[in-house]
């Protein structure tokens, strides 16, 4: 019988502390943006940064905001171009690598 009065209050403390935490979890909710989380399933997760941004998750972002172009990811091809200029409702992209840059050489 002893312990029977401490077993039942931290069966309280845990339960006041699950409700807490499930209500918070409810207000402090961030919310997704769906067409960059679909966007971010259609690349190649290779976090790069070829595309200019800082990673897979940053151009995803700015392709769903409309700040990036379609076809700058060059790890992904065309298919990766086509499938996220489909996503966006873009007519067909091709791949552009005309924003890569080669690496200076100095010779001394």
């Amino acid at each position: 019988m002893e312990i029977l009065i401490p077993v039942l209050i931290v069966a309280g403390i845990g339960l006041v502390a699950g409700i807490i935490l499930a209500i918070a979890s409810v207000v402090m909710a961030v919310p997704k943006d769906e067409k960059a989380e679909a966007i971010l399933e259609v690349l190649p997760g290779a976090n790069c940064g070829a595309c200019g941004f800082s990673g897979c998750s940053g151009y995803a972002a700015a392709l769903s905001k409309g700040e990036a172009q379609v076809g700058l990811c060059s790890p992904g091809g065309e298919a990766c171009a086509k499938a996220c200029a489909e996503l966006l409702g873009v007519g067909d992209v091709s791949v552009s690598y005309t924003h890569l840059t080669l690496p200076t050489i100095l010779r001394v």
